[in-house]
This record gives C-alpha cells, structure tokens and sequence, in this order.
C-alpha cells in the first residue's frame, strides 16, 4: 500500500488576500518615516496562518494609481534575532494561473539584513530611523521570459525602529519597477514570499518549502487590488 501523501492546508483552497487604495503614496515617499505608516487595517493572510504556524512578521499591501507598497511589522526584540533576516517574494503583474514557467510579468525580489544592528543605530527618541534595506531583484530560474530589471531609483524603502527594539520595513514599487503594472487593465496579481530567520519559524504566503514557488508563478497566491 502506498504512503499516505500529506496535502498543505492551503492546498485545499486559492488563497486570495485583498490590498486596499492608500492615498498617501507617493506623496509620502520623500517623508523619512511615514511611509510605514500603513496600519494593521492592511494586513495580508499568509499560508503559514492556515497551516497552524504564526505568523512572527505583520506583512501589509497597499496600492495608488503609481504603484505597490508593502509594510513588514515586527513588533518583537531584534536582539533575539541572532542573525539576518532573509526575505524573497514574487509579484505577477498579470496573475497567470495556466503556465509552470515565469513570464516577462514575474518578479523575484530579495532582501537580507541584519536587525540588531539597525538598533544599534538608534540614538533616541527622535532619531528612529535607519537605512532602508536595499532591495536586490533576481531573475527567475527556467523564466520563458525575464522582466526588466527595475532601476534602482524606481523603488523606494524606508527602515523605521521601534523603542520596543523592533522595526518596521516599508517597500514601495513604482510601475515602472513592475513591468506590467497597470491598473486600469488588470486588478489581479500573483502574490507569494518566503521569509526566514535564525531561530524562527518559516513564514510564507505561498506553498512550503517542499514546491518550487521561486520558479513556478501558478503556485503563487492571489493579490487583488480593490477600491
């Protein structure tokens, strides 16, 4: 008799999260610090939720007319962080479901460092603010086709500690970042990310470790952008 095959718990359903309008971007960006202020009201859903795992970072989505903005909340002490913080997502302009192979519409990011050191950088209460992690993109492996890579000056970040030793990373794409982007033809992107640390729990949104999510879009998760 064959072995019992263990399906994920997000197998069983398409996850679809939903990100509401924010009308501060981008007329926020040039503001250090406020761009993180994208509140809890904008969380999305992550597969680790549905799997029994909680999630250790608060993720949030928005969107304006010029573009997409995520918010990475950790809210615990960076200095139980004994190591970097490595963060990969993708982001489908076009949410093709049918294809195992990106398109010119798929995008891998990635994003590493280290959160003890930007407490270190913390003087008081009204000099919070630390560099941005700088956000590198990466091609996809066995792609149909590459997307632009984004000019560095089309994304923005913003790295913002808290007095509870956490932070707060923010992440805004331009559509010129996201070939593709367009909201007036299309509301449905695909969506997933991996996110790990020393000492913590994989957070996803997105299948586990086991599926080729860095190269499959058809296993990534549903972003629609609502009014």
């Amino acid at each position: 008799m064959a072995a019992p095959v263990n399906i994920p718990a997000d197998f069983y359903f398409q996850l679809e999260n939903l990100a509401h309008p924010f009308s501060d971007l981008p007329g926020k960006l040039n503001v250090p610090g406020l761009m993180c202020d994208i509140g809890p009201e904008f969380r999305l859903m992550s597969s680790s939720d549905l799997c029994g795992t909680s999630d250790w970072i608060d993720l949030r989505c928005a969107w304006s007319t010029t573009g997409l903005a995520f918010v990475f909340d950790y809210k615990g002490a960076s200095k139980k962080i004994s190591g970097m913080v490595k963060l990969n997502f993708w982001i489908d302009t076009r949410n093709t479901r049918n294809v195992h192979r990106a398109t010119r519409f798929c995008h891998q990011f990635r994003i590493e460092f280290d959160p003890t050191i930007l407490i270190a950088r913390k003087r008081g209460p009204k000099e919070t603010l630390a560099p941005g992690a700088e956000p590198s993109q990466i091609r996809i492996n066995r792609a149909l086709a590459d997307a632009p890579i984004a000019d560095r000056d089309s994304i923005y970040t913003d790295l913002l500690t808290n007095d509870k030793g956490g932070f707060r990373l923010a992440i805004f794409f331009t559509s010129q970042a996201l070939n593709g982007f367009d909201i007036e033809a299309n509301r449905m992107l695909g969506l997933a990310y991996r996110i790990q640390a020393p000492g913590r729990d994989w957070q996803r949104l997105g299948p586990g470790l086991e599926f080729p999510v860095a190269e499959d879009p058809s296993l990534w998760t549903v972003l629609e952008l609502v009014d």
